[in-house]
């Protein structure tokens, strides 16, 4: 069933009095995809949601209005989708908010419209929530992927934020009761609220798990990824807010985010002089030597 309201549509099994709940032996694990205009891969996120060796999950999309074919790909999973909503709304972290709201599930998952899971993401994380306590944040491992230089890549998550964004989002899961210890996400920051969500729970001494698999395949793609001298900038200050000016945690995170600028500077200047390709091999070379010891081709 479709519904329209106004310029808000929505639609799913929510709407045709579905609703699905938790047992004892099966959490009810929300997943929220937030898009706008992301037809590209939406399609890949969405199976890979509803295609979960674990069964007991709410899908909830969430989009801010698109104008490509985003609800054409979205109506062709209403039956399987619990919930979806289009309308405008101020941004991805407000679109997240909104998400968190509607969700009924024990634990939340956010998984954007650029990247998608293992098969058995949800299952494992499920074990997990059941073999320990709660409210807890769980989280595990993810694929880096880099599409332009034909590299993935291993990445291990870690609760050291004063060394940046340790646990890719989408590999991450939230107890619905941290949002309401913690809050949600903060619409002051544009890009890095995620990053202020984590160290925010950090510092209330919320319990960090790690599921220790890996959960997720992330497009480096994203909104944080391709503004990214602003992501950093925005980590430097959430970092200078929780620890302060004179701690040991934000002038560490200092020398990365100088090392990283003058990195951005100097991948400018090789573009310049000469080219993108040559800019790109040096940018493969960079990875494999020094970040991507656990590489393979996407293809």
């Amino acid at each position: 069933m479709t519904m329209k309201k106004a310029d808000k549509t929505e639609g799913g099994l929510r709407t045709s009095g579905e609703l699905k709940g938790a047992t004892p032996e099966m959490p009810l694990v929300s997943v929220i995809t937030v898009v706008y205009n992301g037809d590209r891969h939406l399609e890949q996120t969405i199976r890979s949601v509803l295609g979960q060796t674990y069964r007991n999950i709410e899908y909830l999309v969430i989009d801010g209005g698109s104008t490509d074919k985003t609800l054409d790909i979205v109506s062709r999973y209403e039956d399987r989708i619990d919930y979806w909503i289009s309308e405008p709304d101020n941004g991805i972290y407000d679109a997240m908010n909104k998400g968190i709201e509607l969700a009924g599930g024990d634990l939340i998952g956010l998984i954007n419209s650029d990247d998608y899971y293992e098969p058995d993401a949800l299952q494992a994380v499920a074990d997990k929530y059941l073999s320990g306590t709660f409210p807890q944040i769980l989280y595990g491992n993810t694929y880096m992927l880099h599409v332009d230089l034909n590299v993935r890549y291993k990445a291990y998550s870690h609760t050291r934020y004063w060394l940046g964004m340790g646990i890719c989002h989408p590999a991450m899961f939230v107890h619905k009761d941290v949002y309401k210890t913690a809050g949600k996400y903060d619409l002051n920051y544009r890009i890095a609220a995620d990053f202020d969500f984590m160290v925010k729970a950090l510092k209330k001494e919320i319990p960090f798990v790690s599921v220790e698999k890996f959960l997720v395949n992330y497009r480096v793609c994203g909104f944080s990824a391709v503004n990214f001298p602003s992501t950093l900038r925005e980590n430097r200050k959430i970092i200078k807010k929780y620890s302060g000016l004179f701690s040991m945690k934000y002038w560490l995170y200092s020398i990365l985010y100088f090392k990283s600028m003058t990195l951005i500077a100097l991948e400018k200047i090789i573009n310049i002089l000469f080219g993108n390709k040559i800019l790109n091999k040096a940018r493969s070379w960079y990875l494999r030597r020094f970040i991507a010891s656990e590489s393979e081709p996407i293809l």
